[in-house]
Formats: structure tokens, sequence, C-alpha cells
């Protein structure tokens, strides 16, 4: 019984980026054509892709065992491609040396691929990768394959729709480098897919999600915010973190939202993070979260709530219900059922 594995926002190494960049481009090609002609599905060409690079990064182990009870694949698909014929593929492009690995053999199935890649583990792949390729398959996760990375107010507003975006990245000089934060494209899209399972595991939870994003959708559209993300750069990584790349429960959500406020007023006046802000610092602090929180239309007792998040005042469970539940309004609307 093998680990769920750990991921690493750093897949692949400097020598593979040297040396093998060039042949996972030409590798990748047939199935971007297929994928391009309708011959394999998104979620298919998203599974090609990992195998890819798994196989030419370890082709002696790239496949750990089969996964335990923790992770059920989906149901064979007969009008999917084979897992043979997406080895097939890959071995007509491959160098000699390669072609005839051994390691390949264990991918060659009748099954459906996308069920055959779910059905095993991946060396360095988490396990949450194949829940969201299975969950993707099945159409429980609304996911979008791109061949690009798109800004963070892209992703809210895919978020804020019940979607979340996965970035395949296949253009040559791409392959070769890094993408952002250190991670290459192979780490990219697992990231990406690591994150489909964190955001929509669990519906009641996803759908929150959802609701937050759309919340703010509109607090980025103020002025104020608009002026601060032009003023700090600090200030603009945390928030497009927040809008993009964050999974958790809308009180969490909040409580690092206003973190992230307060911490633009301390460095515009030069404060520790500890420190407290002067009179008329903090009332401009308190009348910027006030606007912040328009959107949720909050009751009097939960706007003193969330005023008190994050200091001493803060009435601990009491606070968290009425936050949770004024938070929790209105997350079935239908536009944007799951």
């Amino acid at each position: 019984m093998l680990r769920a594995g750990r991921f690493r926002h750093r897949l692949l190494d400097d020598e593979f980026l040297k040396n093998q960049s060039l042949l996972a481009h030409q590798c990748l090609q047939s199935y971007i054509e297929l994928w391009r002609q309708g011959l394999l599905t998104d979620v298919e060409m998203a599974a090609a892709y990992i195998f890819v690079f798994s196989f030419l990064r370890r082709p002696k182990d790239f496949l750990g065992g089969p996964h335990n009870q923790e992770f059920s694949a989906p149901a064979n698909n007969h009008n999917s491609v084979s897992s043979t014929q997406i080895v097939e593929v890959l071995r007509k492009n491959l160098p000699p040396p390669l072609r005839h690995a051994k390691s390949l053999t264990r991918l060659e199935s009748p099954r459906a691929f996308v069920d055959h890649f779910c059905s095993l583990s991946w060396r360095s792949i988490p396990l949450s990768v194949a829940r969201s390729l299975a969950s993707w398959q099945s159409g429980r996760y609304p996911l979008i394959l791109l061949t690009s990375v798109p800004s963070p107010e892209e992703v809210l507003e895919m978020q804020a729709q019940g979607q979340r975006c996965i970035s395949m990245l296949i253009e040559e000089e791409q392959l070769s480098t890094f993408v952002n934060e250190g991670r290459d494209v192979l780490g990219f899209i697992v990231h990406d897919l690591i994150h489909a399972d964190h955001f929509f595991a669990h519906p009641e939870k996803a759908q929150a999600q959802v609701h937050f994003c759309q919340k703010l959708r509109i607090v980025i559209t103020l002025p104020e915010i608009q002026k601060m993300f032009l003023q700090d750069p600090t200030f603009t990584g945390e928030f497009h973190y927040l809008m993009s790349d964050m999974n958790s429960v809308p009180l969490h959500l909040l409580k690092t939202l206003k973190a992230i406020l307060l911490g633009y007023f301390k460095r515009r006046a030069h404060l520790p993070m500890l420190s407290s802000l002067s009179a008329s610092s903090e009332y401009e602090f308190m009348r910027l979260f006030e606007a912040v929180l328009a959107p949720w239309n909050l009751s009097r007792e939960a706007l003193f709530a969330a005023q008190r998040l994050n200091t001493p005042l803060y009435k601990g469970p009491q606070d968290d219900e009425l936050l949770h539940l004024a938070l929790s309004l209105n997350f079935h609307d239908e536009r944007f059922l799951l």
C-alpha cells in the first residue's frame, strides 16, 4: 500500500529542463493534434500531458502501485481512448532506447486511459490529482483546460461562476523554464489539479467559496482597493493569492482579507505588524473595511463580529458561529449550483 504522494512545486530539475524539454515538446505534439481534432477530450489531454513528463523524468519507475481503498476510480467509458492507445502514441515519438521501456507496459491496458491512469499511483504526483481527473471525467468538477496562465482576475471570475481552470502550457520555451514561483510546467498543472480537488471535493464548501468569490468580485472594483493595488506590490500579491489561489471556508477567507487590508495600512505607516495604528489610520481602516463588507449585507451583529475579527475583542465560538451563519447565506444561488 503506497502513500498518496507529496507535492513539490518543482518536479523537473535543471538537467531535465536543459536536456529533455525538447523531447517532451516533440512527444506532446501528437497528443495536441489529436486533442485539437476532438479525438482526445480535455481530461484525456491533461492526463496524457502528465504521462509524458512523468515518464521522461523517471522512465524506469514513473508508476507506483495501485491505489488503496481511499480512492475509487471512475467507471470504464467505452467511448474513451484506451490506455494502450495513449502508450502507443508516445512510443512512436520516443528515441529507440526509451521506446521499449519495461515501465510502459504497466500502463498498457484496454481500459479507458483516464480510468487506468487514476487506478495507479504516480511518482511525486499526489492522489488529489487522480481525484480531480476522475471527477473531471465524470462531470463532478467543472474544470476548464487552458494553454495559458490566466490573470488572478480571470481566475476569480471563473470561481465566481463555479469553475476552476487547469493550465497546460505547451510552447517549447515554456517547457524549458519556470512558469512562476519556481514551478515548472508539470508542477504547474499538478498544482492546478490539486487546487481543483481542494475547491470541489466537498460541494457545500465549494458553494460557500463560490459565494465568497462573487462578493470579492465586487470588492476589487472599489476605487480604494484599485488605488492600493497601484501603491503596494505586497498588498497586490497577497490579494491576488486570496482571489485565485486560496481554498478555505468563508470565515477564514474573511479573516485573511482583513489581515491583508490591515497589512497595507501598517506598511504605509512603516509600522511593525504587532504595532497599533494611529487613531486617524485606525478610523480610515475601519471605514474601508466596512465598505469591503458591504456586498455581504451583514446584520448589525454580524458586522460588529467582523470588526472584532483578528483582535483581542473577538468572542471566539460565539462570533465564529455568528459570522459562519452570516457568510453562509444564499449559497444555493441557482445560477451557480455545482
